[in-house]
Order: C-alpha cells, then sequence, then structure tokens
C-alpha cells in the first residue's frame, strides 16, 4: 500500500491546486469579523473551483471538513448527525461526493462532544 507521502507526490499538480485555493480564501477564513455565513460562501466557492481530479482525492476531502470546522455550538444545532450532514450539504452541495466520509466524519465530532449520533 503506498504511504500518504509517496500519493501526494504522484498528485502533486492536484496538491498545488487545491493550496492556491486555499490562499485564496484564507483571509476570509481566519477573519475573525468574518461571519459564519460568509465563510461558509467562500469555501463553497473555493471547493467549486476545483477540478474533479482535485476534488475527488480524499485528502483533499479530509481538509475541507477540517476547514468546515464543526465547533460544538454548531454541532448543538442539529439533533444527530444524519441532520447535520444535511445541513452542511445545503451550503456545500459538492460535498455530495465524499458524503459518507463527511458523515463518519460529523459522527466522530459529535461524539467527542458527547453528542447524539
Amino acid at each position: 500500500m503506498m504511504n500518504f507521502a509517496m500519493r501526494m507526490m504522484i498528485h502533486q499538480k492536484e496538491m498545488r491546486e487545491f493550496s492556491l485555493v486555499l490562499q485564496a480564501i484564507q483571509p476570509i477564513m481566519t477573519d475573525a469579523e468574518s461571519t459564519r455565513e460568509e465563510k461558509r460562501e467562500a469555501l463553497n466557492m473555493a471547493v467549486n473551483e476545483l477540478s474533479e481530479d482535485t476534488f475527488k482525492l480524499k485528502p483533499v476531502a479530509g481538509q475541507i471538513m477540517t476547514i468546515i470546522n464543526m465547533k460544538e455550538e454548531v454541532c448543538r444545532e442539529y439533533p444527530d448527525s444524519n441532520a447535520q450532514t444535511n445541513g452542511i450539504l445545503e451550503w456545500l452541495p459538492r460535498m455530495k461526493l465524499h458524503h459518507i466520509i463527511l458523515l463518519e466524519e460529523v459522527k466522530k465530532i459529535r461524539q467527542q462532544f458527547g453528542l447524539d449520533v
């Protein structure tokens, strides 16, 4: 099985593309004055800019889920993992391609906060 570093070497073009997209949205994502909606809009725009080859990579999907930043206060807005995942997909619809791993990540985060899965 190929290790992570080797897979990323094979996908250098895609990782470079992803890095450039992230750099473009970094100012709004790190701005404490930006609203949750503004940050979501920026992330959605960035995700939509990615090529299909880049977007389908699981490490890219994992990084997008990290950027989603599922805080406890946001998790508490939803009764369970399915509802929360559907809520994310409403504002980040392209993640439907990674629905299963998104759902698993939501479950993991909710368990950490002691919330209903």
